[in-house]
């Protein structure tokens, strides 16, 4: 028994990488943790359209942090929510406020809905002020008159009204019960489709290159990039079936929130697909048995997660800020974002996709480069 603990012992420390797993890797995976909370900004910056408001109530919308932008009308509503990312759009009539709010982010929505409370409760607290002031001001005129003439003057002294703001609430984009999980739900199909595209075709070239298959296929004439194109034509076809039965399943089995052309979340998640399919199969070289690949996930994938926009990557950190630009789901959940919560089309989400494909063009490079280190001929 003490030979066989000695024997795992030897092993573990012999190789680094497992070694780097055990001790490192929680580490690292606790401190990143540590910054995305830590650095989160709580509040965020609202920003609202108006028409007709009076100049009061737009005072104090920018008390409360909230900033306005003045228009004549409100046609092409959706053009100017998208144009002035707006958060909300109000129409002021008399003591009433007409609301749409944007929501395609329910966290500010709600933040929103608490500011326009606030401001409610601001209103009315002041008219009851007022109306306070008043009602004394009446009593104090008629204690000041001969005992006769008292019913008689409060019979005939105006009492005043108080004036109750009210509103209605319309959504651009949801509705009321839109929550949490409508807003993440497209990060976690890109996620899906990339970790296990990624885990897959890692660990099928690895057990081609440890049965010998590679090697046989190196030792041929056929080109370097000749090889890679053809694994990734035939690990793609299930990619993209994977990825098709993903996306259906999302969206027409758990009925995930979705405005847009589905066309385009089928483009988007195909290039995340590919990606996750290349880095798989780059990283594979690096690794000699599939417990070494599955290394490769608390440093490749989760952080993906993190960066996508479980928390909102414009409240993290400068520095994770920049991190997450580099990250592939990064611009994969932006753009499913844009098409099933707001309905965007192909103009607004191109340069999503041309950074994927660039990202797949430099895997694909990177991969027909790493390819020479197995080459015998």
């Amino acid at each position: 028994m003490l030979n066989i603990a000695a024997r795992i012992l030897k092993q573990v420390i012999r190789d680094k990488r497992t070694l780097m797993l055990l001790l490192v890797a929680p580490l690292f995976i606790l401190t990143l943790i540590y910054f995305l909370f830590n650095y989160s900004d709580e509040t965020t910056d609202l920003k609202v359209g108006t028409i007709q408001l009076n100049k009061e109530i737009d005072n104090k919308l920018h008390d409360l942090n909230i900033d306005t932008i003045k228009y004549s009308n409100n046609n092409h509503l959706e053009d100017k929510f998208k144009d002035d990312q707006l958060d909300g759009f109000i129409v002021g009539k008399n003591d009433k406020l007409n609301i749409t709010y944007e929501n395609s982010d329910p966290s500010v929505t709600t933040q929103l809905q608490m500011k326009i409370n606030q401001l409610k409760i601001n209103q009315n607290l002041k008219q009851l002020s007022s109306a306070i002031t008043a009602q004394g001001k009446i009593i104090n005129n008629i204690t000041a008159q001969l005992p006769p003439q008292i019913k008689e003057k409060m019979h005939h002294q105006e009492k005043p009204t108080v004036h109750k703001l009210e509103t209605t609430s319309h959504y651009l984009h949801g509705d009321k019960d839109t929550n949490y999980f409508d807003t993440i739900s497209p990060i976690l199909i890109s996620f899906f489709v990339f970790f296990f595209t990624f885990l897959i075709s890692g660990i099928s070239l690895l057990k081609e290159r440890t049965s010998g298959t590679l090697e046989r296929t190196l030792s041929s004439p056929i080109k370097k990039y000749e090889i890679i194109l053809g694994y990734i034509i035939g690990y793609g076809t299930f990619a993209i079936i994977q990825t098709t039965l993903i996306v259906i399943y999302s969206i027409y089995v758990l009925q995930m929130v979705s405005e847009g052309n589905i066309a385009l979340v089928f483009v988007t998640n195909i290039l995340v697909s590919f990606i996750a399919l290349t880095l798989g199969l780059l990283l594979s070289t690096y690794a000699s048995s599939e417990f070494q690949m599955i290394q490769f996930i608390p440093i490749i994938v989760i952080p993906q997660i993190f960066f996508a926009g479980i928390i909102p990557v414009d409240t993290m950190h400068k520095v994770l800020q920049y991190i997450a630009h580099i990250m592939p789901l990064f611009y994969a959940a932006d753009a499913n974002q844009n098409v099933m919560l707001r309905g965007f089309n192909i103009s607004d989400i191109y340069i999503d996709w041309i950074i994927l494909f660039a990202i797949f063009i430099l895997l694909l490079i990177l991969n027909i480069f790493g390819m020479s280190r197995y080459r015998k001929v």
